[in-house]
């Protein structure tokens, strides 16, 4: 069990195994929300190389050692961390709408915060999480987690680490009591959305485009598109809002009606570097805006 007091460490972690120069806009513009909004807390954006100047070596060995999707491997590494350090995890696809001390610190009576049921099967989301280090949920998750994957090279369902958390629920006293006393906010509302969301593709709704400020603390989205968003969608608002580029805060705000003929350098084959690619897309978005 915890202590009465509450001290969430402000650390930010967020992670991009495949290296942030190669991350999806999405994932860039969910990064700068996060620096732009919580100016006194401690981002780490980690890729898989990063990991070791985190986590002991035989606890990556124990994750890397089986070939896992990465969703599951990134399952593991965000208890692993929360267990180490405590702090705030933020999947690479959500966007911070309000500053954490803003909202936070009153959702940690137990030491620990999720949002809540993002489907009827599942008790909470993991795409972001609060813990004290040493929070007593984070300790059972973890050890469940370990304990599930020690005889398995393979996840036997999508969302294992949300069945364990209710395995845990069902089975421990104390696990139970924290989070029936951790302050419940409802992860299904209208900022949360899916892989291929039709919403996202398509221009704001009147929903959104009368939101100056976002209702929501976390905006969850989504970088599985098998179609591309255009400028004109509420994804690329989004987006737009993350960098801090939205103007007026809106995110129906209008777009100009300019057009933009570009080219690069890196467009001929064994020219230009990926930092030229990012410089261009960096003046783009600020020339639409």
């Amino acid at each position: 069990m915890r202590a009465e007091s509450t001290c969430i460490p402000k650390i930010i972690w967020m992670v991009w195994f495949q290296g942030w120069e190669n991350a999806p806009e999405v994932a860039l513009a969910s990064l700068a929300s996060w620096r732009r909004f919580n100016a006194g807390w401690l981002l780490h954006a980690l890729t898989l190389s990063d990991l070791r100047r985190f986590l002991p070596d035989a606890d990556l060995q124990r994750i890397l050692s089986t070939e896992k999707p990465p969703e599951a491997a990134s399952d593991l590494v965000r208890l692993e961390l929360m267990h180490r350090y405590g702090g705030v995890w933020a999947d690479a696809t959500t966007l911070c709408a309000k500053p954490l001390d803003d909202w936070l610190p009153a959702k940690m009576d137990s030491g620990f915060f999720a949002f809540e049921r993002p489907g009827p099967d599942r008790m909470l989301s993991t795409w972001f999480l609060a813990a004290e280090s040493g929070a007593y949920i984070v300790e059972k998750w973890r050890a469940a987690a370990i304990d599930y994957w020690a005889d398995r090279d393979a996840r036997d369902d999508y969302f294992w680490v949300h069945k364990l958390f209710a395995r845990c629920y069902r089975t421990d006293i104390y696990f139970r009591m924290d989070w029936d006393r951790t302050p419940k906010h409802s992860a299904a509302h209208n900022y949360h959305f899916g892989p291929n969301s039709r919403t996202l593709l398509d221009p704001p709704a009147q929903v959104y485009r009368d939101a100056s400020n976002p209702p929501e603390p976390v905006i969850k989205l989504t970088h599985k598109f098998t179609e591309l968003y255009d400028d004109q969608s509420l994804m690329a608002a989004l987006c737009r809002f993350g960098h801090g580029e939205s103007g007026n805060g809106s995110f129906g705000a209008a777009v100009q009606g300019r057009r933009l003929l570009v080219g690069r350098y890196g467009a001929l084959d064994g020219h230009g570097t990926i930092g030229d690619l990012r410089s261009l897309e960096s003046v783009v978005r600020r020339y639409r805006a």
